[in-house]
């Protein structure tokens, strides 16, 4: 039989053992051993393919052999009880209805609490807020990057004139308007 330390050799190539290869071929746990140690070649050379061919099914197979079987208890030997029920070993399966429902209701509640606190926080403005979560610069508001910045600017600079204008204009309406009033009286 061949030994880890002779399939490691034939791999490297240090050895050509055709008894050796036979015995690979014909037993399945020495085969295994050698498609790894040839991975584990592959990896340390770094010349693995893009995709390996992993095969779970055998593994899942053999898991599956000795799990055993959940049948329904229809022999006639069987006294119809508690023993022959099958009951889920963990979860709401054990709880009567109310509290399954009461426990399905709490849930619901916390996760409506929740969202309206957080539209609360979120619809609130923040005066703590830090400022390195603060998106909006300290020195006023955010300009927008454009190419036309300068024609921008001179929009911008174009409806300060306007606002200030009419600012100025409704403060002469009103002082005369007041001029008006002292006058009758």
């Amino acid at each position: 039989m061949a030994n880890k330390e002779q399939i490691s050799a034939l791999v490297d190539g240090e050895i050509q053992d055709r008894v050796l290869l036979e015995d690979v071929a014909n037993n399945k746990e020495l085969a295994d051993t050698f498609g790894r140690y040839h991975l584990y070649r592959d990896a340390l050379r770094n010349e693995l393919p893009e995709r390996l061919p992993f095969d779970l099914s055998d593994g899942v197979m053999a898991a599956l052999e000795h799990e055993p079987a959940l049948t329904a208890a229809n022999d006639s030997q069987a006294a119809p009880g508690r023993e022959n029920v099958v009951r889920p070993r963990f979860g709401l399966g054990r709880l009567t209805p109310a509290l399954r429902h009461a426990g399905q209701f709490a849930i619901a509640a916390s996760v409506s609490a929740a969202v309206i606190f957080g539209v609360q926080q979120y619809s609130q403005p923040s005066a703590t807020q830090s400022p390195v979560l603060n998106t909006v610069p300290l020195s006023g508001g955010a300009a927008p990057v454009s190419l036309n910045y300068q024609a921008d600017a001179q929009q911008r600079a174009k409806e300060q004139q306007l606002l200030e204008q009419e600012r100025r204009i409704n403060a002469l309406l009103m002082d005369h308007e007041l001029q008006q009033r002292l006058r009758q009286d």
